[in-house]
């Protein structure tokens, strides 16, 4: 009858648990993509210039913006959870609403008019108006929308490192 080897059943469990927090680092990089795509909505998406006046609406002026802080956060809790419960599948989910987050940055990158009118119709501007205004007005995307676009495909790349490092372990 041969004994087991010392400490062999140690290291067996050593091994199990850090299976459980293989993706762990990929997670913790999924946090912070999604918190810097909540801190870019709260930056300039969009500069409207006027002959020699300029003004930046931020992401949050519009519902755009609220939505991304809102899969933002929710990402960020899906990584958090997947880190507290050692399940890979759970950080791996906070890629959903990070594409969400990425979806709403490409709109709105795509579309410069997207915010100001969504803004003016806040405001009870009628469509005709907005649609003349647009034509005199120069508009560009601005820092905080760059922000939320590169804080998306982080948290996106990290939701799939994070299921692969699960899938390995």
């Amino acid at each position: 009858m041969t004994t087991p080897v010392y400490g062999g059943q140690q290291h067996a469990q050593v091994a199990g648990q850090q299976n459980g927090r293989a993706h762990a680092t990929a997670s913790y990089v999924g946090i912070a993509g999604a918190v810097l795509a909540a801190i870019g909505s709260a930056l300039a998406w969009v500069e409207v210039s006027v002959g020699g006046s300029s003004e930046k609406l931020k992401g949050t002026d519009g519902d755009d913006g609220m939505f991304v802080i809102v899969a933002a956060l929710l990402a960020a809790a899906l990584f958090i959870a997947g880190i507290a419960t050692r399940k890979a599948v759970v950080s791996a989910g906070g890629a959903v609403p990070a594409l969400v987050v990425l979806v709403f940055g490409i709109l709105n990158a795509a579309d410069t008019e997207r915010l100001p009118t969504q803004n003016a119709k806040d405001d009870g501007v009628s469509s005709d108006d907005i649609a003349e205004v647009m034509k005199m007005v120069d508009l560009s995307t601005s820092f905080g929308l760059y922000v939320v676009l590169l804080g998306g495909l982080v948290a996106i790349g990290a939701g799939v490192m994070a299921f692969l490092k699960g899938r390995s372990a």
